[in-house]
C-alpha cells in the first residue's frame, strides 16, 4: 500500500485545496438557498470561488498532479484527462453566473442555477479525490 503523500506533494496540496474549496462551496450554497439573501451577497463569493478555482485548476494541470497520477497509476490517465477537460467548462459556468445582471440575480431561478453549478463542481472535486486516494494514496480517505 502506498505511503501518505508528503505535505508538499501535489497530492497533499490538492487535497488541502479541495478541503478549502468545499468550505467555500458550502458557504455559497447556504447563501443561494436563502431566498431572503440578496443575490449581491453571492456575487463576491462567486468572484472568490472563480479566483480560487482558476489557481487550483492551473496547479493541478501545471503543478505535476496529473503527471504524478499517470506515473503511479497509468490506468487512471483517461479519467485524469476527462477531469482536466472539465476545468474550462466549470470556469465558464462560474463566469456566466458572475456576469448575470441584477435582474437575473434577483430571479429565484438564478439561485437554483448557482446550486446546480455547485453540485457539478462538488462532483468534479469528489472524483478527483477518488483518483488521488485510489491512485496515489489508498490509505487516505477523501477529505471532501
Amino acid at each position: 500500500m502506498a505511503q501518505s503523500p508528503s505535505p508538499d506533494s501535489p497530492a497533499a496540496k490538492t487535497l488541502a485545496e479541495h478541503h478549502a474549496l468545499h468550505a467555500l462551496l458550502e458557504e455559497i450554497e447556504r447563501a443561494s438557498a436563502d431566498t431572503r439573501a440578496a443575490a449581491d451577497e453571492i456575487r463576491p463569493r462567486l468572484d472568490t470561488l472563480r479566483d480560487q478555482l482558476a489557481a487550483h485548476f492551473a496547479g493541478e494541470e501545471e503543478g505535476g498532479l496529473f503527471e504524478q497520477i499517470m506515473e503511479e497509476a497509468p490506468e487512471q490517465a483517461h479519467e485524469c484527462q476527462k477531469l482536466c477537460d472539465e476545468h474550462s467548462g466549470l470556469l465558464d459556468k462560474v463566469d456566466d453566473l458572475r456576469s448575470a445582471d441584477a435582474e437575473t440575480r434577483a430571479d429565484p431561478g438564478w439561485g437554483a442555477r448557482v446550486r446546480a453549478f455547485l453540485q457539478d463542481l462538488d462532483r468534479h472535486e469528489s472524483r478527483e479525490n477518488e483518483i488521488l486516494t485510489r491512485a496515489l494514496d489508498g490509505s487516505v480517505e477523501a477529505q471532501d
